[in-house]
């Protein structure tokens, strides 16, 4: 059996991921807590800057590094949950927008070094030269606020990171994991 673990972003946690979570066991895939233990690691946002370099991945899945030098982090989070409710709103209904709301406000208050690291890091893409000697894959989704479409040439340098864009908003794969885990199944 295959194993995933997952790098949660900064407003992320495990009631976010819950349904890309039943879509991977699905599909034959096994959680893992620890990323540096398991086939596949899928790192969100914030979680991209948390990648270690001693890890035993095949394939590393970078979905949305709030990456974008040129605009301020604060003007990004505001647009994006601005989208993101009104997303939401129209295809999952008032009380799963509360919720997530909720607990993002949850996981904010509980993973208070996340922010510094947003706020450190989200001009730089240092964290790519720790897993340069692994199979990588950055997602961009079309409508993501916090990565800039820039990161497509910011990336070209590193030899073994393949660039896609796929549709939807920043946190996409959390309501609509069939093309993410589609994905993963065909680079293992």
């Amino acid at each position: 059996m295959k194993t995933v673990a997952i790098a949660h972003g900064w407003a992320g946690g495990k009631w976010h991921v819950r349904r890309f979570l039943k879509a991977l066991k699905q599909n034959g895939f096994e959680e893992r807590k620890r990323i540096t233990n398991a086939d596949v690691i899928v790192a969100h946002s914030t979680g991209c800057y948390r990648l270690k370099e001693n890890t035993n991945a095949k394939l590393i899945l970078l979905i949305g590094p709030p990456y974008w030098p040129s605009k301020s982090i604060l003007h990004r989070l505001l647009k994006k949950k601005a989208h993101d409710t009104r997303q939401r709103l129209k295809s999952e209904g008032i009380l799963y927008t509360i919720n997530k709301f909720l607990f993002e406000i949850i996981y904010v208050i509980i993973k208070p070094s996340y922010t510094f690291i947003a706020i450190k890091h989200h001009r730089y893409l240092h964290f790519l030269e720790l897993i340069k000697n692994k199979k990588v894959i950055l997602i961009r989704n079309e409508e993501d606020f916090l990565c800039s479409p820039e990161i497509e040439k910011a990336v070209k340098d590193y030899k073994n990171v393949r660039y896609l864009e796929l549709p939807g908003g920043h946190d996409d794969f959390m309501t609509n994991p069939r093309p993410y885990v589609d994905l993963i199944r065909k680079e293992l």
